[in-house]
This record gives structure tokens, sequence and C-alpha cells, in this order.
């Protein structure tokens, strides 16, 4: 009876192992509806039979057997009638939904993924089962198959919380595997039992709380590969329109105002952190773009995203010209928080790739926008031209000639509402003639701007049925960012420069660890302008700071720095009570690249670490493993070979022409001359008689002698000795 007791405990931690994949299921593929009840019974009922089956067989008396025959016979009838609602034909159909609804970005939902989930429950539990004498082993490589899978996939960051719980349950289920089920040395030296299952549940406790301090972000080596390639042939691909991104960015997500309900009003901006970059230099980060203004507030624009796309070849040329092929920069994108489905890039940007990442991404070439078909939780890579160099290129270029199609080209980009005052016409015309380049209108009105109106997170509620430019303008004169680039934006279009308004971050210069740290306080808008119109290149003109520059201590360069993204930034700052900037700030020691060599070489030292520790680890085991099988030998001969080799460590070895016996007698320690003089006549005994030998002591001689050897020639060696060499 105590071996079906020693069997209960790793059933009941196989049951208890499936529900937690089901549950990691869940949160990677965001399950709505789920009903845990409905697939606990695939993982209960094959537990339950294997109990019957086993308390059948193992039963201490006739009714101990006859009530485990009747649990497995009702175990086995419910999990027949279970099995026949699983519909193995409609598997692939479910899958066929399931990956068109991570397609469209949708959450999945668990009728189409019930098929899918009791066949891995009933599937995980039989094997488990069925395998019991090495449970936690199958277990162990079960749980990974799961979490590789996720890894390769990129859903092992929405997961890891989950993954957590697998620690536990293969600390526990090792450890007590190793006390309860193969340990034969409890039964030879009477070993407490029940503090060896103690001993157990503390360890797994360490593991467990060590385990919350795992790095859980790295990211699988060739996991982007293996997605590339898993993408591409599993999940269909199609364009996405504007109105169907699940979660578009908006400045509302960071604490402003809705930009597409009301423009201004008053805010409260946190520093709560919600990215981090790892690249060269801070850049702004754009994330959505608007065009249509509609006097109190911007439109949401529904446009067209291919799949996979990015910088046409024809500017990708041009741009590669421009720069003279200077190497390309690049920044990796770290979300905090789940934030939106679009992803944030530079204003010249080459491409942008996921990490590894089943979700898709979506290009609009029109805007150089990035969006993907769900909430961006995980990793990606924009690289992207230097800004500066192409800057230098287009501030010369002569004024522009309209090509013919050239209204019908950037209409959107020089839309005007009709609330649009009189005197805000008068204004800008007061301020710039038809005779300005393009970039000489944008920098006379970003002067203005700057050196006019003042900077304020409390400029009011906009009063109705009023312009917001005119009333920014004429009426409050101070506000933020929106105010500044909604401003900008109008009055360059009354001045016949197309122009559009973006959201998104400027990265400001705090780095913690090699890495940007991107706030709520870092948001920010601002107007970027047709500069170019013949190979249709735009700057981007910030005629104010963010909060954190502004409200919280980081005043911005009053002249645009070597390497700053393409921004013209006037040489006079406004009338503001801002705090001086900060010196000392951190600034990155490595480039992106370089920073991508250290950590994969710190990545390699830290495999080479873990295989030669899963080496020691196996040396050990082996080890232990073969001197307990030595100790419960029925002969003494191996026992006493290894005596013989611990005597040789502290110089105690027959020497020629003497016998064992007389060695013996030469051990200065009464004791220990005394049990080995009764181990060799017992190895005598078993040697020249046939009869075997008796020493009962066999594990107290041996640690007794350890422990001289341990006193003799320190602890290093002995540990070395006994355990790995």
């Amino acid at each position: 009876m105590s071996q079906l007791k020693n069997k209960v405990i790793p059933l009941v931690i196989i049951f208890f192992n499936m529900i937690i994949m089901g549950m990691v299921m869940e949160s990677a593929y965001f399950i709505e509806g789920f009903r845990h009840t409905e697939i606990m019974a695939f993982a209960l009922l094959p537990v339950l039979l294997t109990l019957g089956f086993l308390g059948m067989l193992k039963g201490e008396n006739l009714y101990y057997r006859i009530g485990f025959f009747l649990l497995g016979a009702v175990s086995a009838y419910f999990l027949y009638h279970a099995v026949k609602t699983i519909d193995l034909m409609q598997i692939p159909s479910d899958i066929a939904v399931i990956n068109a609804t991570i397609m469209d970005g949708l959450s999945i939902q668990f009728i189409d993924f019930l098929n899918v989930l009791k066949v891995m429950m009933l599937t995980g539990a039989v094997i488990l089962s069925l395998t019991l004498y090495i449970f936690p082993y199958n277990m162990v490589i079960l749980d990974m198959g799961l979490l590789l899978f996720l890894w390769i996939v990129d859903y092992y960051g929405n997961t890891y919380e989950y993954a957590r719980f697998f620690v536990p349950v293969w600390a526990f289920s090792l450890l007590f595997y190793r006390t309860t089920l193969v340990d034969q040395e409890a039964k030879v030296l009477k070993v407490n039992r029940n503090r060896r299952l103690v001993e157990a549940v503390v360890l797994t406790l360490i593991i467990t709380i060590g385990s919350a301090f795992i790095d859980v972000e790295a990211k699988g080596i060739y996991s982007d590969r293996l997605f590339n390639y898993f993408n591409g042939q599993v999940v269909p691909q199609g364009s996405i329109t504007g109105s169907s991104i699940r979660d578009p960015f908006g400045i509302a997500m960071t604490g402003y105002n809705d930009s597409e309900t009301l423009l201004g009003g008053d805010i409260t901006i946190s520093e709560d952190e919600v990215m981090r970059a790892f690249g060269e230099e801070p850049i702004y980060l754009r994330g959505t773009v608007r065009t249509e203004y509609l006097g109190d507030r911007w439109a949401r624009d529904v446009i067209e995203y291919e799949p996979n796309g990015n910088l046409s070849p024809e500017k990708t040329a041009y741009y590669e010209r421009l720069t003279v092929n200077e190497d390309l920069r690049r920044i990796e994108i770290r979300p905090i928080v789940e934030m939106t489905s679009n992803l944030f890039s530079g204003i010249y940007t080459k491409e942008v790739a996921f990490s590894n990442n089943l979700a898709l991404l979506f290009y609009n070439d029109e805007r150089s926008t990035y969006t993907s078909n769900k909430t961006v939780i995980n990793n990606y890579d924009i690289t992207y031209f230097r800004e500066d160099l192409i800057e230098d290129h287009i501030r010369r270029l002569p004024k522009n000639v309209h090509a013919s199609d050239f209204y019908m080209k950037y209409s959107p980009y020089l839309q005007i509402h009709s609330t649009l005052t009189p005197r805000t016409v008068d204004l800008v015309n007061s301020l710039v003639d038809d005779s300005m380049r393009n970039y000489e209108k944008a920098e006379v009105l970003t002067n203005y701007l700057r050196e006019n109106y003042s900077y304020t997170l409390t400029p009011g509620a906009l009063p109705e049925n009023t312009d917001f430019v005119d009333y920014f303008l004429f009426e409050v004169q101070e506000g933020y960012c929106v105010y500044f680039g909604t401003a900008l934006t109008v009055m360059l279009r009354i001045a016949g420069v197309p122009t559009r308004y973006v959201e998104g971050f400027k990265m400001s210069e705090e780095v913690v660890d090699g890495e940007y740290i991107i706030r709520n306080s870092d948001a920010h808008a601002w107007t970027e302008v047709l500069i170019d119109e013949e190979n249709d290149i735009w700057q981007i003109f910030d005629a104010t700071g963010t909060p954190r520059e502004l409200i919280y201590g980081e005043e911005p360069e009053e002249e645009n720095p070597e390497g700053e993204e393409g921004v013209e930034t006037p040489s006079e700052t406004p009338e503001t009570e801002v705090p001086q900037e900060e010196e000392g700030t951190d600034t990155p020691g490595q480039s992106l690249e370089e920073q991508k060599v250290e950590r994969t070489r710190r990545n390699v030292i830290l495999l080479i670490i873990g295989l030669l520790s899963l080496v020691a680890a196996s040396r050990a085991a082996y080890k232990k493993m073969k001197r307990q099988r030595m100790i419960n030998s029925g002969s003494l001969k191996p026992y006493f070979r290894e005596m013989l080799k611990l005597f040789s460590f502290i110089y105690y070895r027959k020497e020629p022409g003497e016998t064992y016996l007389e060695m013996a007698a030469r051990i200065k320690d009464e004791e220990i001359r005394t049990q080995m003089e009764t181990l060799v006549s017992e190895v005598y005994k078993e040697e020249f008689s046939g009869e075997p030998g008796e020493f009962t002591q066999r594990q107290e001689f041996y640690e007794d002698v350890y422990g001289i050897v341990k006193d003799y020639r320190g602890p290093i060696f002995a540990f070395m000795k006994k355990h790995f060499l």
C-alpha cells in the first residue's frame, strides 16, 4: 500500500500540470470565454483511471481493490464518453479559423480552440500517467515542448507569468521522485520519509522564489527565422485598413486629451515608463499621422496598409544617394506596456521588423507608417537613414516648382477647415510670402510660434464653436505640443505648404543600462513639412518641447544636434518658466551592433556555463547512483574497492608484499582500523568461501573515512573526488 501512496502525489502533480498548460494556452492566444471545467475532465479522467488501475493491483486488501476497481471503471466510462465529444475531422477547420482570427487581430473564441485543447489535455495526461515511473522527466519534456513553441512564435512574453507556475511543479516532482520513488537509501538507512518530503517542499519554495528573478525577456536565437517561415506558410496575409487596426495609437493613450474628439484642455502627464529603446541616438518616434483638420479636432484617416511592406526601392535608392551610402542606423523598441497596434518609426525609416512574433506587419507607403494586426507587445527593430545628411541636402533645394499633379497628389495635406478665421490667414500672410521656399516658410513660422507663445499644461478648455488654431493664436496664446503642432500644420497649409500632423514620442536623453527610457512625459505632437516635392521628402519641424523637457527639467536643445532626426529647431526658445537642462546625462556607450554582439557573446557564455553545469550535475548524479548501488550491492567487492580508493587519498595504500589486513593494521585511528579489519575479513570470506560477506555499516563507514579525507586534504578536494572525479 505504501507504493500506492507514493504514486498518488505524482498523479496529482500531473493533473495540476495539465491545468497549467491549459492556462498558458488561454493566456498566449487570448482565448475568450474559456471554460476551465470543460477541459479539466480531460486532464482528470486519465489520472483517475491510472489511480484505479494501480489501486486494483496494489491495494492492501480485497475491499481496497474493489474500491479502486470501481473508481477505474467509472473513470473509464466517463473518459470514453468524453473522447466521443472530440471531433477530429473538425480540427483542421478550427486551426484555419484560429489562423484567420489571429491575422485579423481579434480574440479567439473558446469554442474554436475546444477540440485542440481536448486533444492536448487528453494526450498529455495519458502519456504522463502511463510513464509514471519516470513521470517528472517526461513532464518536463512535455512542458518545455509547449514553452519552446510559444517562444518560437514569441508568445512567451505573454505567458511567462503562467510559465513560472511550471517551475514549482518541476522542482517538487523531481525532488519527490528522487527522495521517495527511487531512492533506495531511504529503505537501507531507515531515513525518515516525511522529513525528506518536507525537505522537497522547502527546496521547491526556494527554487520558485529564485525563479521570480529570472529575466524572461530574452528572445530565441533562431526564433525570427523560424517565425518568418512559419508565418509565411501558415498564416494567410492580406491588406488592412486604418479602421480595422485593433489599437490605433493616439496621444490620448499617454494622458493627453483625445485629438480625435476635442483638441486642447488641461492635462496631467505621468512619468510612467512605456517603452525602452536600444540604439545610438534619441530620435522622434512617429506613431500616427493626421491630415484632416476639422476645426476642433483631427479626424482619423482611413488608409490602406499592405502586408510586409517597407520603403520603396526608388526612395531607398534616393536616400542612399543623399547619405553617400553611410551605414544605416538601427534602434530596437522594447514595449513595457500594452499600448497600440501601431509600430513607432523614424521619419526616414528604411524598414521595421519584428524580432520574432506571430503578429503580422503592415505598411502604408504614402505616410511611411507601420501597424500590426494586434496590439504590439514584442520587441521590434527600426532601420533608418541618417537624418542629418538628408536634412543638409533638402534644406539647400531651390524653390519648389509645382508639378501638374501637385494639387491632386497633395490636396489632403493642404486641407483647411471652414472654421478658419480671416485673422489667422492675415497673420500667416504677414509672416511669409510666395517667394519663400517651403523650408524657409516652415522655419519662419516655427520661430514665430516659439518666440511668441508660452508652454503650459493647463490652457483651459476650448470654447464651443471656436476654431482651435484661432483660439490658440489670438486668445489663450499658451498651450502644449498639440497646440503648437496643430497651429504650425494649419498655418503652413495657409501658406501653400503641404503638411501633416504627427503624434508619437520624442526620445529623451535618459539612459539606464544602455537603454533609452521612454515615458508618458515624452509623448509629443509635431509637424512634418513637404520640402522636396519632386522626391516626396518630408522633414520634421517642432515648435515646442515635451512635458519632460519643459515641465520636468530637460529643456530641449536650441539647435539641431548632429545626428538628430530631420528636425528644424529654431535658435531661440519661448519665454517660459522652465528649469535649466540637467547636465551629465548618460549616453549609450556602445552602438546597437556592438550591444548585440556583446549580448550574443554573453548568451554564448551563459550557454556554455549552462552546459557545463548540466554535465557537472549529470556526473554528480551518476556518481551518487553508482555509490548507492555499490553500498546496496549484495557483494562487498565493489564497496571494498571504493574504500581502498578513499584510503589512498590519505596515503594509505597496500604496499608490495603486504596483505590487506596488514595495511589495515597500520591505520592509527582505532575505530577506523577495527572497521577496516572487519571489512577485509568479510571480503576474504566472500572471495575464498563463496559465501556473501556481511558488513552492515557501509554508509556510516564510508562517511567516516570521507570525513577524514575532507579534514586531511581539504573540503574542495574531498567534494570534487566524491561527486565528480
